[in-house]
Parts: C-alpha cells; structure tokens; sequence
C-alpha cells in the first residue's frame, strides 16, 4: 500500500474529513439556528469567494517557495484559527469560521495537488495515476466528513475543533521533518503499475479540452453544492431530526468517491471527448430523475448519491487535463482548479437558495438542473464538433 499511497495522500484524505466536518457543521448549524435558504447561501458564497482569491494567490505559493513549506505553515495558522470554533453562539460567528476556513482550503488543495503533480511527474509516474489516487483520497475523507459533521456538532461539538487543530499541529511537525530528510522531493519508491502510461493526451488542444471541461465542471457542481448546502434545512422541513440528516446527505460524497473508483480502474475516458460526454450525460439524467420522485429519506439518499456524481465525473476530467501540463506551472493550474471548485461551492448554495427560497421542494432544484445540463449539453456538442473537425483537417 506504501508504494500507492504516501503521507501526503493521507493529508488529502484527513483534511477533507476537516473541511466537510466544518462544512456540514456550518450548514447544520445555520440551518438550526432558523436562518433562511438564502442566507445560507449567502454565508456560503462570501467564504467561497474567498477560497476562490486565496487558491488563485496563495495556490501558486508553492512554485516560488517550496510546497511543503507553505503547507507547513499554512496547517499551524489552520490550528490556531480553529479555536475559535469553541466560541459559536451568534450567525456572524458562522461567516466569521467560514471565512477562515475557506481561505485555508483555498490554499491547501493548489498546494497538495501542485506538489503530487510535480514531484510524482519528476518520479516517472503517470499523471493520471497522480490524478485518480488525489481524488480517490479527498473523496474517502469526504464521506466521513459529511456523514458525522451534523451528528457531532449537534450533539459533540469540541470533537470537531480538537480533531481540526490536533491534525494541524501534527501535520506542521511532520512536514517541517519531512522537509529536513528529502526536501521538495517525494521519495518514493513508487509501485510500476504507476509508471505505466493511461492514456494519450492530446497537447497541442490541451487548452481546448481544459476550457470546456472546467466549464461543464462548474455548471454540473452548482448542482452539487447546492444539495450539499441547502438540504439540511429541507430534510429537517420533513421532520428528520437535524443530528441525522448527515447519514442522508453523505450520499453525495459516496456518489463522488464511488464515481472516482469507477472512473480510475475504466480509462475509456481519457483522450475520448465523445464517450466523456455520453458518460456525463447519462449520470445528468439519473441525477434530474431523483429531484422529481416524493420527497422521502430515500429519495433524498438517492438525489444526492447521483448528484456526488454528477459533480465528481466532471471534476475528474477538468482536474486530469488541468494538471496535465509540459510547463512548470503546477501551482498555478493546481490553483486555477481549485478557484474553480471555490466559484462552484459558492454559487451553487446561493442560486439553489434562491430556487428553494420561491418553491421549498427537491423539484426546484431539478428544474434548475434541466436548466444548467442544457447549456452544458450545447457546450459540449460545439467542442466535440471542433475538436472532429480539426481531427479530419489533420488526418487529409
């Protein structure tokens, strides 16, 4: 397992447990408090557009100082921000946190996802082993994020912030020791089965592809986020207690991790727009079919489960040929990604809110979708057309 998986796929995955726990706790507790629809997709897309300017001047940190030492010292301001948490009593305390939280992750992913990128490419291993093993190590964290994050808030509260400021600290310790034994590098050694090449990728568009791919990316993720932020308080509106509404809004995250375990060990998508989009549109349609049955616990379970994937088979594809670079700018794309998932978190809970806000039910988060897949669908059948063209241009 050693030879797959290393310390700083570790990070990914327990961070991301942090940032969901926070996420879900912030949500839940907005929604507890009895602040509108709206106003909790306000508090979401302020720490979002934070995220978004961290990620694109703090992402790229790492090319000019060394990623490890950012992230060293990013983890020990992330532990003594997270004190504050002990403190919630008032909404201002949530936009406070929120803030906060946002511009550390705004900055820890850029620099997890430039280092992974630039160090394992260094080692001869092949980007999309970097990109599949990344993505199947935050999502895991995800689900356990998501699925606890408003039981344990509700219920057990200083467990959130003492996990939270405990991996931080540890995690300053542990790189600054890491730094002094390898320096920049990731040691290794790394199985063969990660040096062997997936797939063909087309360079010469390789700006093409990231265009459409993180632009289908951000209108497949409104969907997303905005179930992931908004449904507390429309679970709770059915008579779910609030402390178990987490076991049904996992379903997300188990639809984006299990949607990463199929797309790493199924490779028909790399360098394959046609069958990308196909994949894209099938999982679209199953994800708008669950927003119109009866508003049941399973029902919920289901929307999101489709709607984790909906967000998650994009996101493979924009973050695969993002990274994917002959220059030496992986803080810089590994940033431009993750303002991108910033954009994603914050407007998404704040178009849903306004959705929900006029008509409370799961079917006004469906109309919005048919909305959004239809631009999506146009945007994709126009690059397949010219990437075809060109193909045919190339090949007389």
């Amino acid at each position: 397992m050693k030879r797959y998986f290393h310390a700083f796929n570790f990070y990914a995955f327990s961070f991301s447990i942090l940032l969901y726990l926070l996420t879900s706790a912030i949500n839940t507790k907005a929604a507890d408090w009895g602040l509108s629809y709206v106003e909790i997709g306000l508090i979401n897309f302020v720490g979002c557009a934070f995220y978004v300017v961290s990620a694109l001047i703090f992402g790229r940190m790492g090319d000019k100082v060394g990623f490890k030492r950012s992230l060293s010292n990013g983890m020990f301001l992330m532990a003594i921000s997270l004190v504050f948490g002990f403190f919630w009593t008032l909404p201002i305390h949530l936009v406070i946190s929120v803030i906060g939280m946002n511009v550390f992750f705004g900055f820890f992913f850029p620099s997890i996802e430039g280092l992974l990128s630039k160090s394992e490419k260094a080692a001869g291993v092949d980007p999309s082993a970097t990109v599949i093993r990344f993505v199947l190590s935050w999502s895991a964290g995800n689900v356990v994020g998501m699925a606890f994050g408003p039981f344990l808030i509700q219920k057990v509260p200083v467990v959130v912030f003492t996990y939270g400021i405990t991996l931080s600290l540890l995690g300053t310790l542990h790189i600054r020791s890491h730094i002094k034994r390898f320096g920049e590098t990731l040691p290794g050694p790394f199985h063969d089965r990660l040096k062997n090449s997936l797939g063909e990728i087309d360079f010469p568009k390789i700006k093409d592809y990231r265009r459409v791919y993180r632009f289908t990316f951000l209108l497949a993720g409104i969907i997303y986020t905005s179930g992931m932020a908004l449904f507390p308080k429309l679970i709770s509106s059915t008579g779910i207690p609030l402390e178990n509404v987490g076991f049904l809004t996992v379903g997300a995250n188990i639809g984006v991790f299990l949607s990463f375990v199929f797309m790493s060990f199924f490779r028909f998508w790399v360098g394959s727009p046609r069958i990308s989009f196909l994949t894209m549109i099938a999982v679209f349609g199953a994800a708008t079919l669950t927003f119109f049955l009866p508003e049941t616990a399973p029902t919920f379970f289901l929307a999101t489960l489709f709607s984790g994937a909906t967000y998650a088979v994009p996101y493979i594809f924009a973050i695969f040929y993002g990274l994917n670079s002959r220059e030496d700018d992986h803080g810089k794309q590994g940033g431009i990604h993750e303002s991108m998932v910033g954009i994603i978190f914050g407007v998404g809970p704040l178009v849903g809110g306004y959705f929900l806000q006029i008509w409370a039910s799961l079917r006004s988060i469906g109309i919005m979708s048919i909305g959004l897949i239809i631009i999506v669908f146009v945007s994709q059948m126009t690059f397949i057309r010219k990437i075809s063209t060109e193909r045919k241009k190339t090949n007389v």
